[in-house]
């Protein structure tokens, strides 16, 4: 007995060194590749904060900056590259450089922007985690808010909508209306047959993400040169840049604007079961892949080498069966251990530590946040992750607290100010104690900790958004042509809906008996995070009101989008209306959710909300509208 008990341990173990071995090159592009690529993001942009803060002595977001310097480099690159001559002309060479330096830049900086696109929705949590600090709202005043927040929300995405329209039929009375907008918006026949949202195989198990959110074939740019010179001799080919139907002609698949490849959307069938497919067979017993069937969301993308298949057949059964727990879930063991060994550290009174704790704890919460809606897909529509993430920090951490406090409920929001203290990366060096998101500045004695000066998860997760925002550029230039031909029914909207958010907002909620600084706050409302905070700020509303009401809308839009458009008769095919629609109400959010359903709308969506914020802090920095703003709400 005591022989088979060791014999099971050791076949355990055999199982679980085997695991971490197959997922080698997933480990090193995850825990090695991103981080780095992610790390030299994050000190450009600091470099960018100090020269607009201390140099130019101007307010403005770097990560927006970043964004818009980003795009420009890929489109001039691109444009170079294009550059056709006879042999070694001086065309020809600096054609064959830019593409060089396209292809090694994109591949650079792809593996850590796409890490954050792809998980860009974990980045806004700590705006509603650290919600419990904030400062107390009277009943009436909340109903208040709310009734603001809905009538605003409705009555603005209602307004784009019809703007859009109503822009689309002028430009078609003219016949102005770029052909690939006539096309999908007037054929519904194509877009008749839903298709399910995109299966893509993920180390051994599925996801029902897209691994590559950033829209970029780097591969195709290398073939793209030499495409496009053959291209020059058949241009009686008619090529429809429609990235809905499926070309006929290998020729037609080598646009030549067209360096870096665009995929097809996906769109989820309404009211349709989403299927959760087995995992990928390794070439074992069905008993074995019965254990494994569960899918696996992992935080960090997949490697780009790993392996389709491997061979177990060498190992003992029980050994196989760990192995592919191993491989599967390789990051939920990663965050497990992590966690665990935060622990004694957040336990020991002489510590205390705070950061690896609450990072710990926020993954893994992510992690069953994810699966709650693949195991009821029926709550798809109502169980934002975001939502059931809150809920189980919150609770994880009251619980925690209590038990290191002995039962007093005070500690849960003592420790709640470490989770988010606002030493993010643009203020780690500053040698300064900050505190409950940078509004205290002296620690508690009572309340020790060892790191004090030590940025919280919420820091962390925070910092990792300015990278998202940076990296919303490779989805943009992917598809920057749709924003020229759409220009003209993009730009309306926007400047309509900056005109009513910035004017309307601020006196309809002071006069129904909202404070000053939240009627200010609520200018934010559809303006994502990383542009909102400076744009408030600014005016002296309130963030905290800021953040929940961009986060609201962002997962309003998730959840409601497609029935609002469904009610409005928006053909699905019509990625201009559903993507400046989403940008303008929803912002980063419902980006992200458009990034895995439709990349064209997703274009829309991050270009409309970058020029919507964009212009809303121009104009926040003008001192003549700020005082104005604060007139009229009594400031």
């Amino acid at each position: 007995m005591e022989t088979t008990s060791v014999s099971y341990i050791r076949d355990v173990c055999l199982g679980l060194v085997h695991g971490v071995y197959y997922s080698r090159w997933h480990l090193f592009h995850s825990y090695a590749v991103v981080p780095v690529g992610i790390i030299i993001l994050l000190m450009i942009l600091y470099g960018l904060n100090q020269l607009l803060t201390n140099v130019f002595k101007i307010t403005f977001p770097c990560s927006v900056l970043g964004m818009l310097i980003n795009l420009v480099v890929l489109c001039t690159l691109n444009v170079l590259s294009q550059l056709l001559g006879p042999e070694r002309s001086l065309r020809q060479r600096v054609g064959s450089t830019s593409l060089a330096l396209l292809t090694h830049y994109l591949t650079l900086i792809k593996p850590s922007m796409n890490f954050t696109l792809k998980w860009i929705n974990v980045f806004f949590i700590p705006s509603f985690i650290i919600l419990p600090l904030s400062d107390p709202i009277s009943f009436i005043e909340c109903l208040k808010i709310a009734a603001v927040f809905v009538v605003g929300f409705l009555a603005l995405f209602f307004l784009d909508v019809y703007i859009i329209w109503g822009f689309k039929q002028v430009l078609a009375l003219f016949n102005l209306l770029p052909e690939t907008e006539n096309a999908a918006t007037s054929s519904d026949e194509e877009f008749a047959e839903d298709i399910e949202l995109e299966q893509v195989p993920t180390r051994g198990v599925f996801t029902s993400m897209r691994d590559d959110i950033t829209t970029i074939d780097v591969t195709s740019i290398r073939s793209g040169r030499s495409e496009r010179t053959k291209l020059r001799q058949v241009r009686s080919i008619s090529i429809d840049e429609n990235p809905f139907r499926t070309q006929d002609t290998s020729m037609a698949a080598s646009v030549a604007e067209s360096v870096i490849l665009e995929p097809a959307p996906s769109y989820k069938k309404s009211g349709a079961e989403i299927h959760r497919p087995r995992p990928l067979e390794l070439e074992t017993n069905d008993n074995l892949q019965s254990q494994a069937s569960i899918p696996s969301q992992s935080l960090t993308p997949p490697s780009p080498v790993s392996p389709v298949k491997q061979n177990y057949d060498h190992l003992h059964p029980v050994s196989r069966k760990f192995t592919i727990l191993t491989t599967n879930y390789i990051d939920w063991f990663v965050y497990l251990l992590l966690f665990i060994v935060s622990l004694p550290f957040y336990y020991i009174r002489s510590i205390h530590t705070f950061l690896p704790y609450h990072l710990g704890l926020t993954i893994l919460a992510y992690y069953i946040a994810l699966l709650i809606p693949q195991r009821w897909p029926q709550l798809r529509k109502i169980a934002h992750p975001i939502l059931i993430l809150t809920a189980e920090i919150l609770f994880c951490c009251f619980i925690g607290s209590l038990i290191y406090h002995k039962g007093l409920p005070k500690g849960f929001l003592d420790d709640l100010k470490y989770y988010k203290t606002g030493k993010n990366y643009l203020n780690l060096f500053n040698n300064r104690i900050v505190i409950d998101n940078s509004r205290e500045h002296a620690m508690d004695p009572s309340n020790f900790t060892a790191t004090p000066k030590w940025p919280g998860c919420g820091d962390v997760l925070s910092s990792l958004m300015d990278i998202s925002i940076v990296s919303l550029s490779l989805p943009m230039f992917t598809h920057r042509r749709d924003f020229v031909k759409n220009f003209w029914v993009l730009v309306p909207p926007i400047l309509a809906s900056i005109a009513l958010t910035f004017f309307i907002y601020p006196i309809v909620s002071y006069k129904i008996g909202i404070q000053s600084e939240r009627a200010i706050g609520f200018i934010g409302r559809s303006v994502t995070l990383a542009l909102g905070t400076p744009l408030i700020t600014a005016l002296d509303g309130s963030v905290s009101l800021m953040a929940v009401c961009t986060i609201l809308s962002g997962i309003c839009g998730v959840l409601i989008g497609d029935t609002l458009f469904k009610f409005l008769r928006v053909p699905e095919g019509d990625f201009v209306t559903r993507g400046v629609t989403m940008g303008i109400n929803c912002g980063a959010i419902a980006t992200a959710h458009l990034l895995n359903v439709d990349p064209r709308a997703a274009l829309m969506s991050s270009l409309s909300f970058s020029i919507f914020g964009t212009v809303m802090v121009i104009m926040a920095a003008i001192g003549a509208i700020k005082q104005l703003i604060n007139s009229w709400v009594g400031l």
